[in-house]
């Protein structure tokens, strides 16, 4: 109630002292504009990545399966060894990616014990663009017409080892949840759980 005639607050005009807020006639500019809804959209792109990285890990098994083949009677030793070196390689590299797909304990703790550095976005991009090095030593005339399948694998590995450094650097926000599967670390644990 007003102490003026016994009237209530809302009946005054300009007391706005209880109810509801008055509301201005003129809407209020706050600099943001009208910001639209973003969905994260952070796992598929870890999707996406992750089946490049697989069809890239086959393209370098297959070139170095393809330079043994070549190379049977070890004429140039240099070629067989670092062909087995990217059968190595790019089988890491597969094992690791299934792991985030199927984890299968005792395959995620022995690369997680010998391969650490790969748990890390950062260092599995230095790993590819490492690995990427190897396909560049392969002799091209060994290959003949296959010799597209030595870029495709060394392009791609390098690209690809270059495009998620950038992304660690530019978009952190993209793997902020990266998990990192730990079946098979803890004794009696077989759940998956995020670190």
């Amino acid at each position: 109630m007003s102490p003026y005639n016994g009237e209530p607050d809302w009946a005054q005009p300009g007391a706005a002292t209880g109810g509801a807020p008055a509301v201005s006639a003129e809407p209020v500019n706050t600099g943001e504009g009208n910001k639209a809804v973003t969905k994260d959209r952070s796992k598929t792109w870890h999707r996406l990545i992750s089946f490049v990285l697989i069809g890239l890990c086959v393209a370098m098994c297959a070139l170095g399966v393809f330079v043994i083949m070549k190379n049977r009677t070890l004429q140039n030793f240099a070629d067989w060894f670092i062909a087995s070196y990217m059968i190595l390689f790019s089988v890491l590299l597969f094992f690791y990616e299934a792991t985030w797909w199927c984890t299968i304990g005792s395959v995620n703790k022995m690369i997680r014990r010998n391969f650490g550095f790969m748990y890390s976005v950062k260092g599995k991009a230095l790993y590819m663009i490492f690995a990427a090095c190897l396909c560049i030593g392969i002799n091209g005339s060994l290959l003949g017409k296959m010799d597209w399948l030595r870029y495709l694998a060394g392009i791609g590995w390098g690209a690809m080892g270059v495009f998620l450094l950038v992304l660690s650097y530019t978009k952190p926000a993209l793997f902020s949840n990266y998990y990192i599967p730990t079946r098979g670390l803890v004794e009696g644990n077989d759940a998956d759980e995020t670190v």
